[in-house]
């Protein structure tokens, strides 16, 4: 399954800033937080009043974190003192979206004081919280290591949003958004479906069940689903029945490993103890399945896989699990193919090398290229494959952090998109030495006391200087650029 795009956003809210430790600090966070809800139209969109009142009221999300739910209490109380367009709005809000109860109850308690000594509560104080279920859908990928749930929901006068969620592996959550244009997000989840992908529309209570038990295994919640987490829960209620009690699979581990040796005669009792290692591995990263097997799991598994195990016994337990759980043959040979990295040790940087090429000159030549395989691209680490030639693109890009915000938003600058291009292709020929003058160029550089930044873009600069616009990219005149870079020599 594919990405889907996103619709509404949320506003920031003064619920997001942390209270200092002194009472002054509280004041001026509290004062600021009556004055952004002071500013609350009487027309504006509900659903956004919704998204502020739901930031504010995350603190007291936590059942946990009394801290948290003094903090939210001492809000309501400082606003009961202060009388006003600000105090009703919020009060209103937090009366619905605090959900955890205490602060609930005495933000309703606060606001029927003040009503009843004349305050006007805002004109949207009956609705708010309110809205029509619609349509709910679950789409599922063929291991069940991905679930996307959309709910819409419908409001007269408004456009329609939606819950989206993104449930992974161990049916904890990835995304958690309140989205606009349900529609469109339904239509896009349409058109990336797998081949094997299932998209089904669900009911009202099967769907308030799968994000129910979401929210349950997911501790902690990323604090920008935290800041969303009541608005969900008001939306849930919506939805249909109160859930049964969560309910891990019955998983019998000894059961499973005796099964398992029965149906591969070729392992014994002296494998019983690994074989009964990998059944719970999977129990607990994927409670809800009984032996489950997937492409995230065999990533996880990779980090913990004991040294004992032998690329035999792991397939045959893949196969295993895989006839056991239904899985089709494409579904197994993805597992496969993911499993075969748990042992491959071999060494990137000699992709490809024959017997008859010097290691030690492959060596140094790449991991001049390329001297990491890890990098940093829009503040996320990531490991890539430096044999793989859009891999060491992206490690180029990665040298170059002030480029990434351009590059993802679409808006590079022509030079600058000269520079990561002349650079990629200077770097593609030292690793694929050709032509071999680049190498050769770069170790005479490197010998006048030039670091690889500084040879990188002496290169670059040759490369741009004998090569020509071609079909909108780069044609480069390969005879007078191996003369030009033999006269750096």
């Amino acid at each position: 399954m594919s990405p889907v795009s996103r619709g509404r956003k949320k506003k920031p809210a003064g619920g997001k800033k942390k209270p200092q430790a002194s009472s002054a600090a509280e004041n001026s966070l509290h004062n600021r937080i009556l004055a952004e809800f002071a500013e609350i139209e009487p027309d504006e969109d509900l659903l956004e009043i919704e998204l502020r009142a739901a930031e504010v009221a995350a603190p007291g999300m936590d059942p946990l974190s009394d801290r948290a739910t003094k903090q939210l209490l001492d809000l309501i109380s400082y606003a009961r003192r202060r009388p006003g367009p600000g105090t009703a709005n919020l009060l209103a809000a937090l009366r619905v979206f605090a959900a955890t109860g205490q602060p609930a109850v005495k933000a309703d308690e606060a606001l029927r004081e003040l009503m009843a000594k004349g305050l006007r509560p805002p004109v949207w104080a009956e609705r708010i919280g309110r809205a029509e279920p619609g349509e709910c859908w679950l789409c599922r990928d063929r291991f069940d290591e991905q679930h996307i749930v959309l709910c819409s929901f419908s409001r007269e006068g408004e456009s329609d949003h939606a819950i989206l969620a993104l449930i992974g592996l161990g049916g904890e959550i990835d995304e958690l958004e309140v989205i606009g244009d349900p529609a469109g997000v339904l239509a896009e989840l349409r058109e990336n479906l797998g081949e094997e992908d299932v998209l089904e529309r669900i009911s009202g209570d099967r769907a308030r069940q799968l994000l129910t038990d979401a929210l349950i295994r997911t501790d902690p919640l990323m604090p920008e689903q935290l800041a969303i987490e009541s608005l969900v829960i008001s939306r849930l209620r919506l939805l249909g029945e109160v859930p049964p009690d969560l309910v891990d699979a019955d998983i019998d581990v000894e059961a499973a490993a005796s099964r398992f040796l029965a149906a591969n005669p070729e392992f014994g009792e002296e494998h019983r103890e690994l074989v009964e290692w990998l059944v719970g591995f999977s129990k607990q990263f994927e409670p809800r399945w009984e032996l489950h097997i997937g492409p995230e799991l065999m990533v996880f598994l990779a980090d913990d896989l004991p040294e004992e195990a032998t690329p035999e016994l792991v397939e045959a337990w893949i196969r295993w699990c895989a006839a056991e759980r239904g899985l089709s043959e494409d579904a197994l040979d993805e597992v496969l193919e993911v499993a075969e990295g748990l042992f491959d040790e071999s060494d990137p940087y000699l992709d490809g090398v024959g017997e008859t090429d010097d290691v030690a000159e492959v060596l140094e030549r790449r991991r001049f290229a390329l001297p990491d395989a890890h990098t940093t691209i829009g503040g996320e680490p990531v490991d890539l494959d430096p044999g793989d030639f859009d891999d060491r693109v992206l490690l180029v890009l990665g040298e170059h952090p002030e480029l990434h915000e351009a590059v993802a938003g679409e808006t590079l600058d022509p030079g600058a998109a000269e520079l990561l291009g002349t650079k990629a292709m200077v770097v593609h020929q030292l690793w694929d030495n050709e032509p071999p003058e680049v190498w050769a160029a770069a170790r005479t550089l490197r010998e006048q006391g030039l670091d690889r930044t500084a040879v990188l873009d002496r290169l670059r600069r040759v490369l741009l200087q004998n090569a020509h616009e071609s079909g909108g990219g780069i044609a480069l005149d390969v005879e007078s650029y191996q003369r030009a870079l033999n006269a750096l020599r």
